[in-house]
């Protein structure tokens, strides 16, 4: 493939557009680089139009945005690439699909959310052990409430079970916050686990890149 890619990259959950996009360009020099985040990842209306507007060389879908990718991998055209990083098949620890968080957990955040609780507050306890690297001053750049709330439903209410994830490139870190990586190997035989990382995109898409360009 050639080293200059077009790639349509949907967020997770939470994460500054400018500062996902930026890592992407990181990893991959001189790609054309658009960024996504879904006002509301249970359309599946604005899904056709997301990928209709915005054609790529590869698809790639980080956290949130992998299960959405996953979900809507039908409307892709055939001849792409497409990725996963940090793959959810379930957020919630109610399915064996290796998520971790509890339903208690993700309701409790929907709510201080629906409430008028800091959303900086929320966000840093949220991934107080996440090792998300960006910098505090960018969480005004995140989504608005209702979308991080619309964000936060979709993972409550959806999940595959990884029979989804055949054609799509598939990396996670050992040592992610929220996804167990030896259950979701039970369920991606094909995934990739970095030693030593977390949630965090940034080495994640230094892997895909090694993947994709060498």
């Amino acid at each position: 493939m050639e080293e200059k890619l077009t790639i349509t990259a949907i967020s997770g959950w939470a994460i500054p557009e400018s500062w996902f996009a930026e890592q992407i360009r990181d990893a991959f020099p001189g790609s054309k680089v658009k960024v996504l985040y879904p006002e509301n990842p249970e359309n599946e209306q604005e899904a056709r139009n997301i990928l209709s507007l915005f054609p790529a060389q590869l698809y790639l879908g980080y956290s949130l945005g992998s299960l959405w990718l996953l979900k809507y991998q039908d409307n892709l055209p055939s001849n792409c690439h497409k990725a996963i990083l940090a793959p959810i098949l379930s957020f919630l620890n109610t399915e064996p699909f290796g998520g971790k968080t509890s339903k208690v957990q993700l309701k409790y955040l929907i709510k201080i959310l629906s409430n008028d609780s800091s959303k900086t507050n929320v966000l840093r306890d949220f991934f107080f052990n996440a090792d998300l690297p960006y910098p505090e001053s960018q969480i005004e750049e995140i989504p608005e409430r209702n979308t991080l709330i619309n964000g936060l439903k979709f993972l409550e209410n959806n999940s595959v079970t990884g029979k989804e994830t055949n054609d799509f490139l598939s990396i996670i870190g050992e040592n992610d916050t929220f996804l167990d990586a030896v259950v979701l190997r039970h369920h991606i035989p094909h995934l990739e686990i970095i030693k030593d990382v977390g949630h965090s995109p940034t080495p994640l898409l230094k892997q895909l890149a090694k993947r994709i360009l060498n």
